[in-house]
């Protein structure tokens, strides 16, 4: 049993001490601040493969810039993001990704999946399953994309193709906040 500190005893120090946020500069895009990323969404070795594949088919072709690492990086960000999902949705997406591999066979237009075709065959899949008469099967397909390109055009390599610097814009937003929120201040006195 311890016994507990008298008032005049200073407390101990923390044995933990998370990195500050004024380590970095503000405003940075991958500042270290001591957030940690969810850990991925479970997938075995086998799904991973695939899921490479289909973000291949899915990230624009070249001149734009994709690489390997950017797969795995892409591949990792949406597993983490799928984390953060109710657990069905999550389940839900990660089905989708299994059918969207499996689409050729089930539509009947190949009997490889769309992680073992060449870029063109595969896009073809996609605008048949994209134009689909059912709505599941489109929303599906937006799903997927969105869930890809949103981190793909998030990579540090697209945005210096892009030339797009979102800290300016970011300042004005803060700014344009700050000043909102002082009108409001000053209207509500």
């Amino acid at each position: 049993m311890t016994a507990k500190p008298s008032k005049h005893e200073p407390l101990p120090e923390p044995k933990r001490k998370l990195p500050m946020a004024s380590q970095t500069p503000a405003l940075a895009r991958h500042p270290q601040d001591g957030w940690t990323f969810a850990d991925p969404y479970p997938m075995s070795e086998r799904y991973v493969r695939m899921f490479h594949a289909i973000i291949t088919i899915l990230c624009p072709p070249p001149p734009a810039p994709l690489t390997e690492d950017m797969v795995t990086r892409i591949e990792r960000h949406v597993r983490g993001f799928m984390m953060y999902m109710h657990p069905l949705a999550a389940r839900g997406l990660w089905l989708s990704f299994i059918l969207l591999d499996w689409a050729p066979r089930l539509l009947f237009m190949s009997t490889k999946r769309v992680s073992q075709m060449e870029r063109s065959q595969a896009d073809r899949v996609l605008a048949r399953f994209a134009s689909s008469r059912w709505m599941p099967i489109r929303l599906l397909v937006v799903g997927i994309r969105g869930s890809v390109l949103s981190a793909y055009f998030d990579t540090d390599e697209v945005h210096q193709r892009l030339n797009y610097k979102p800290i300016a814009f970011m300042r004005q937003r803060i700014e344009l906040r700050h000043d909102l929120l002082s009108e409001s201040a000053l209207a509500a006195q």
